[in-house]
C-alpha cells in the first residue's frame, strides 16, 4: 500500500497518533527551556539549583514511566489515552498556578511523564500494535509531530510571552488541552475497536514479561545502538554551542545547522517506513548508528563551517531513523501483546541515560576535554554498538536484508 493510499485509509487512528506526539512537545526539552529564565527569576533559583530540579523531576518521571506505561497493554485505548491527555491538561494548570518552588517540580514531574513519556508512548504503542504489514509507515507518518512542534511551538510561544506573562501562557496551554486536544482525541477514539485489552493470562504479568525481555539475548545487543543517539544528542547539544569554538563553528552556525537537523530527521522518518515494511526492522537495525558515526567522523576529521550542517544532518537522519525503527523492532523481537510493557521499559533506561549525559558532559568539559575529543568517544561508542547490534542479522535464522533487494 502506497502511503497515500494508506494515509486515506487510516487517517482517523494516524491523526490521533500525530497530535498525541506533537502535544508531547509541552513536556519535551526543547519547549520547556524556553521558560527557564523566568523561572530562575520567579523562584530566585541558580542554574545548578533548577538543573537539580530538573533532572530530578525527569528521573521521576522515568521511574513512573514503566509502570503506567504497561496499561496500555490492559485498558482500552480510549480510557488510556484520556488518562494520558488529562495528565497534561493537570500539569500544565499545576504549571499555570505554581506559586511555589514545590508545585513547580511537581508540575515539572507531571509534564515530563505525561509529555515527553506517555505521550509519545501511546502513540507509538498504538501504531505497533494495530498495524502489521504497513507498521513501518504507521509510525514514521505518526512522527511527524515531533519536528512539527519543535517548528511552531518556540516561536509561538515566545511571541505570546512578549505580551503576557508566562503563567497566563500555561493557562494558556491547559486551555487549549481541554477545550481542543481532549475532546478532539475523544471524537477519534471513542467508537475504537480494533485496540483489544488482553486479560492477564494473555498479556502475561509484569514480572513475567520482564524475566522474558531480560532473558532474551537479542535485548543486549539492541540496548547499546538504542541508548546512543539520544545520550550523545542530549550532552552535545546541550553543551555544544558553547564549546564550538573548539571545532571552529560559531554560535549562529551551530544555530542555523538544526535546519539541516530538523528536515534530515523529518525525510529520513519518512523513508524509514517503507523500508520497514519492505524489509523488516530487525535486519536494517544494525544501520541506525552508521549515518550518526559517518556525521561524526566529518567533524572530526574535516574543516570548515560546512561540517556543521553535515554533522547536523547526519545525527538527524539517525534520529529520524530510530523514532521508527524502536517500536517496530520491539514488535518484532516480543510481539505486539505487550508492547506497552516494553517499550516503556526502555523509554524509561533511555530516559534515565539522558539524564545522566549532561552530568558525564560537563564533566569532561570542565576537565578540559575538547569537543573534538568527546566527538571521538561518540563515534567511538557508535562503532562498537553497531557492530554488536549486527548480532541480530547473525543470530537470527534468516536474513531478510540479504535476500530481498530493493
Amino acid at each position: 500500500m502506497t502511503y497515500f493510499a494508506f494515509v486515506r485509509k487510516e487517517r482517523r487512528l494516524l491523526t490521533f497518533a500525530i497530535s498525541f506526539t506533537f502535544f508531547s512537545s509541552f513536556g519535551q526539552t526543547f519547549l520547556l527551556s524556553l521558560f527557564v529564565p523566568y523561572f530562575l527569576t520567579t523562584f530566585e533559583l541558580s542554574n545548578a539549583s533548577f538543573g537539580t530540579l530538573y533532572s530530578l523531576a525527569t528521573l521521576t518521571g522515568a521511574i513512573a514511566l514503566p509502570y503506567l506505561g504497561q496499561y496500555i497493554d490492559r485498558i482500552p485505548l480510549r480510557n488510556y489515552s484520556m488518562y494520558v491527555a488529562g495528565g497534561l491538561f493537570l500539569a500544565a494548570v499545576m504549571m499555570a498556578i505554581s506559586w511555589h518552588v514545590a508545585i513547580l517540580f511537581i508540575a515539572l514531574i507531571f509534564l515530563r511523564l505525561a509529555g515527553q513519556g506517555l505521550s509519545g508512548h501511546t502513540a507509538q504503542a498504538t501504531m505497533a500494535r494495530i498495524y502489521d504489514k504497513n507498521r513501518g509507515k504507521a509510525l514514521s507518518i505518526s512522527a511527524i509531530g515531533y519536528p512539527i512542534g519543535e517548528a511552531i511551538l518556540p516561536s509561538l510561544i515566545a511571541f505570546m510571552m512578549v505580551y503576557m506573562h508566562w503563567r497566563t501562557v500555561w493557562g494558556f496551554v491547559a486551555g487549549l488541552i481541554a477545550l481542543f486536544f481532549i475532546p478532539f482525541l475523544w471524537a477519534l477514539i471513542k467508537n475504537e475497536s480494533t485496540t483489544v485489552e488482553g486479560s492477564e493470562e494473555e498479556v502475561g504479568s509484569t514480572k513475567e514479561n520482564y524475566s522474558k525481555i531480560f532473558h532474551d539475548y537479542r535485548t543486549y545487543y539492541t540496548i547499546p545502538a538504542i541508548l546512543i543517539p539520544p545520550f550523545w544528542v542530549t550532552g552535545l547539544f546541550l553543551y555544544q554551542v558553547s564549546a564550538a569554538d573548539d571545532m571552529g563553528w560559531t554560535a549562529a552556525i551551530v544555530a542555523s545547522a538544526f535546519v539541516a537537523f530538523a528536515v534530515s530527521r523529518i525525510v529520513a522518518g519518512l523513508i524509514s517506513g517503507p523500508m520497514i515494511d519492505r524489509f523488516s526492522a530487525q535486519s536494517l537495525f544494525p544501520f541506525l548508528l552508521l549515518p550518526m558515526v559517518i556525521g561524526l567522523a566529518i567533524a572530526i576529521f574535516f574543516s570548515g563551517t560546512w561540517t556543521a550542517f553535515v554533522y547536523m544532518g547526519f545525527v538527524g537522519v539517525t534520529l529520524g531513523l530510530s523514532s521508527t525503527f524502536k517500536s517496530s523492532l520491539w514488535a518484532e523481537l516480543y510481539g505486539t501483546r505487550m508492547i506497552g510493557t516494553v517499550q516503556s521499559l526502555f523509554a524509561f533506561i533511555m530516559v534515565f541515560s539522558t539524564a545522566m549525559s549532561p552530568f558525564l558532559m560537563g564533566w569532561m568539559l570542565d576537565n578540559n576535554f575538547t569537543l573534538t575529543s568527546i566527538f571521538v568517544i561518540a563515534l567511538s561508542t557508535g562503532l562498537f554498538s553497531t557492530l554488536l547490534s549486527c548480532r541480530l542479522l547473525f543470530k537470527s535464522k534468516e536474513f531478510p536484508f540479504l535476500h530481498k533487494s530493493l
